[in-house]
């Protein structure tokens, strides 16, 4: 999987295409909730006799001593209560997230490979970039950024590679092949099928993966390539060679990999420079 060289050498090629086309085109165009506040009603108290009226006041005093600690004591409870319980509904909502949040790649690498060409059937853009693993994401522009930064004429590899213009790059692939289905026959994209199996994925080397590993500071553990996939619609007159891809795992888990498909695909369609 000597993949960053010959990445190289196509996103170079890349590079010039973009600059003599901007020359040319240069020559030709010259909840906040709201405080509320309550307001204590005081008690009149009518006087018979000073002395009557003195002990009548120390009475309603206390009185109102007492209601009012009662009254605290009521509104903390409540208020420890109500914090007591959407601490517990937080909890749970949480733990819930997590226990919702789908697992990232898959258990086996022929698994991978079928997700990756049935997104492309269904026309899943989306559903292929979110099979990439993160790390390989970070290393591969992190290596851009610093080894080959001359090529991104001063610009972030994270900005010139984010999400929105993969999908998009991904989005004119599937274009391409879904064109060429319907020019060999009338049978609709998602009713195609392909000819992956297992003997069709050739595991990477030990030294050429140590490579990989060390270039992207990526701790991948194996990684297959799979070059020869045919599409068929049922007649083998219509089968044609389709997408070539790589992947990867880590922690057990297997991941389409993104700089093998930025290499072998995506980077033909990438307007990276706009």
């Amino acid at each position: 999987m000597k993949l960053l060289p010959r990445i190289i050498t196509v996103f170079a090629a890349l590079t010039a295409a973009a600059a003599a086309w901007g020359c040319e085109k240069k020559n030709t165009d010259g909840s906040r909730p709201s405080a509320e506040t309550t307001a204590a009603s005081t008690a009149e108290v009518t006087s018979v006799t000073e002395t009557e009226g003195k002990n009548t006041a120390a009475a309603a005093s206390a009185a109102s001593a007492v209601t009012t600690a009662e009254t605290a004591v009521t509104t903390t409870a409540a208020e420890t209560s109500t914090a007591a319980e959407t601490a517990a509904v937080t909890t749970v909502t949480t733990e819930q997230k997590a226990e919702e949040a789908p697992e990232k790649g898959f258990g086996t690498c022929i698994d991978a490979a079928r997700a990756y060409y049935d997104a492309y059937l269904h026309g899943n853009a989306d559903a292929v970039y979110d099979m990439f693993c993160e790390d390989e994401i970070e290393g591969y522009h992190a290596y851009l950024d610093t080894e080959q930064s001359d090529l991104l004429e001063g610009k972030n590899a994270q900005v010139m590679f984010k999400r929105s213009k993969v999908i998009s790059a991904i989005n004119e692939s599937i274009k391409r092949i879904h064109s060429i289905m319907s020019e060999k026959s009338d049978v609709p994209p998602e009713q195609w099928t392909t000819s992956i199996a297992e003997q069709a994925l050739k595991a990477t080397g030990e030294t050429e993966l140590k490579d990989f590993n060390k270039q992207l500071g990526t701790h991948f553990t194996n990684a297959s390539g799979c070059g020869y996939v045919y599409y068929k619609d049922g007649n083998e007159e219509h089968d044609f060679l389709g997408n070539s891809c790589g992947f990867v795992e880590l922690d057990g888990r297997w991941y389409l990999s993104y700089s093998t498909v930025m290499y072998a695909e995506l980077l033909t369609y990438m307007d990276i420079y706009k």
